[in-house]
């Protein structure tokens, strides 16, 4: 994997690609890079399925058409369209709907893409002054940093299952060889990102297997229990992932044709921030009496019928509910 990342980044290099302008947003950079190459490049959104990927390219005589699915969550959509962009900058052979898809050539456009982000998430730290590039701030008391660690802690557990549950959105295909091996930029913040961009995908993967009926269910159990709006919204998304997660483990078949039907979409779009939202989710998932509550209700739904025969969330005790999200 290091071998690829450099080969990449120094194609990348080679493109002499210009400074990412402001708002320092992937659509704007990708207008530069299009102006560079005398060549547009035209992004439109439509509803897609998962039986079509994210987004795709499409090369015409004149421009290049981009094409993303208008349910990805800001971070979601960033990413894909610089992975779609990357597959002009290393000129390959695109495939409009990556039929037969070339699993090296995904890869190289995959860890092109973490590069390119991490290029423009450092152009709109420079705007706004701050040097600082970790995830989780140091500063504080050492109350603080137990909790950014455990926020640390909370994301990776999150991650490892979802990777576990669709091993298809993992970089190389096999979770099997070890997760820090395939972290392409090589560092604290490219590992964060790399696991924020596959929870983005594994979302997106469970959207046939998602039921709004479980989120709302949740969302009102919360809410009996008296939780501030951003908790009942953590719990009522987290209980929606687990059963849908479940379900899928399961082999209950799920909706493909299913286009909005996902949670998280809305997801902040810079990687701190985004972060911490799925930490304080996965917490929830794993340690919230109330996720394990409707992931109980629901078992029928997990396994087509009977009792729900899965592994179940971790109880926690009472006194602890107010720390779920």
């Amino acid at each position: 994997m290091y071998r690829t990342r450099v080969r990449v980044a120094r194609r990348l290099r080679a493109a002499d690609l210009p400074d990412p302008p402001p708002p320092f947003t992937a659509e704007a950079w990708c207008a530069a890079i299009a102006r560079q190459r005398g060549r547009g490049i035209h992004v439109m959104t439509r509803p897609l399925t998962v039986d079509t990927p994210p987004g795709f390219v499409y090369t015409g005589e004149a421009q290049d058409l981009v094409v993303l699915d208008a349910a990805l969550a800001p971070m979601a959509r960033t990413q894909t369209l610089l992975h779609e962009v990357a597959h002009l900058l290393l000129d390959h052979q695109v495939n409009v709907l990556h039929e037969d898809v070339d699993r090296k050539v995904e890869r190289e456009a995959e860890i092109a893409a973490d590069l390119l982000a991490l290029r423009l998430a450092r152009a709109a730290k420079r705007r706004d002054g701050s040097s600082r590039s970790s995830l989780w701030p140091l500063r504080g008391d050492g109350f603080d940093w137990l909790r950014h660690r455990q926020a640390d802690w909370d994301l990776h557990v999150l991650w490892t299952a979802m990777r576990s549950a669709v091993p298809e959105v993992c970089l190389d295909g096999s979770p099997e060889d070890g997760y820090e091996a395939l972290s392409p930029l090589g560092s604290p913040r490219g590992r964060r990102h790399r696991q924020v961009v596959e929870i983005h995908d594994a979302l997106r993967q469970l959207r046939p297997w998602y039921r709004p009926d479980v989120y709302l269910s949740a969302q009102r159990r919360a809410q009996r229990n008296r939780l501030d709006p951003a908790a009942v919204r953590t719990i009522a998304e987290a209980a929606g992932i687990a059963v849908a997660i479940r379900r899928k483990v399961a082999g209950v078949d799920g909706d493909t044709e299913a286009i909005h039907a996902e949670p998280c979409t809305d997801l902040p779009a810079s990687l701190k921030p985004a972060a911490r939202e799925l930490a304080r989710l996965s917490h929830a998932m794993h340690h919230s009496p109330l996720v394990t509550a409707e992931v109980a209700k629901w078992g029928s739904v997990v396994t087509g019928g009977g009792p729900a025969t899965l592994i179940e969330l971790r109880p926690q005790h009472p006194a602890e509910r107010s720390r779920v999200a």
